[in-house]
């Protein structure tokens, strides 16, 4: 695999690793504690090198091999890390964006940003919005956050939990998304498991139903969860982007 390269922005030295190949340039956009070594990041790299596709990986500000804080970090933030880092590796080319959960959300807020240069969007459980609906906030929440920056939930994928900051959630409100019309026209597919017990799969319609898009396809797996990372979800991941990118993105 490539080696892991730096960018300096914002403060921080922002880790990714690139392939280089034909276009668009598909990049992989971790979910909320996450980064570009999973194993859904890990299978794109190995069809991309094999397909021979340009693929770009990233870490956001204070996650994986990337510099800075974590709980300075918001979806704002992160958004404007992956777009410095995709204008440093591939400016001015066009991309097919995958996103994984937390990832959907910023992939979504990137697209619109994008405007034509946006060749596709694929969402792995995606979650927009996720500060709304996922987080119930207590008062004791409210009390952390104004004590000590930074309130705990419970995560199935950390024994440690998943810090929630007063960055993340006073940037929130302005990155929502799906109380109205989500001005994406280029082809959306969207990946979700029916036993996702993060993400609600029914999130997936809100997303088809608000973008502009009409080649806007749904895959439900019955029996999937949040991560989709079986062999069979993997597969699924990489037909959605190799047919994204024969029925014209390329």
């Amino acid at each position: 695999m490539t080696d892991v390269q730096f960018l300096g922005h914002g403060g921080a030295s922002l880790a990714y690793r690139h392939i280089p190949g034909n276009g668009p340039l598909i990049v992989f956009l971790p979910g909320y504690m996450s980064d570009m070594t999973g194993s859904k990041a890990q299978a794109l790299a190995e069809w991309a090198m094999a397909n021979g596709r340009s693929l770009l990986r990233l870490d956001y500000s204070g996650c994986g091999a990337s510099g800075g804080e974590f709980l300075a970090g918001s979806i704002g933030r992160w958004v404007d890390d992956a777009r410095a880092v995709i204008g440093h590796v591939a400016p001015g080319e066009r991309l097919l964006l995958v996103g994984s959960s937390m990832g959907g959300w910023i992939a979504l807020r990137l697209g619109l940003a994008l405007g034509d240069r946006l060749a596709g969007l694929v969402g792995i459980a995606a979650a927009p919005d996720f500060t709304q609906w996922g987080l119930d906030i207590s008062a004791a929440d409210r009390e952390a956050l104004a004590t000590q920056g930074w309130f705990t939930r419970p995560s199935d994928f950390d024994p440690r939990g998943y810090r929630y900051s007063t960055a993340l959630i006073a940037d929130a409100p302005a990155q929502l998304l799906l109380g109205g019309p989500i001005a994406i026209t280029a082809p959306v597919r969207l990946l979700h498991g029916q036993r996702d017990d993060a993400v609600p799969w029914r999130l997936a319609l809100d997303i088809a139903e608000r973008v502009r898009s009409d080649d806007v396809q749904l895959h439900f797996s019955k029996d999937g969860d949040h991560r989709l990372s079986r062999p069979q979800d993997i597969a699924l991941l990489l037909a959605s982007v190799a047919g994204l990118l024969d029925e014209g993105a390329a």
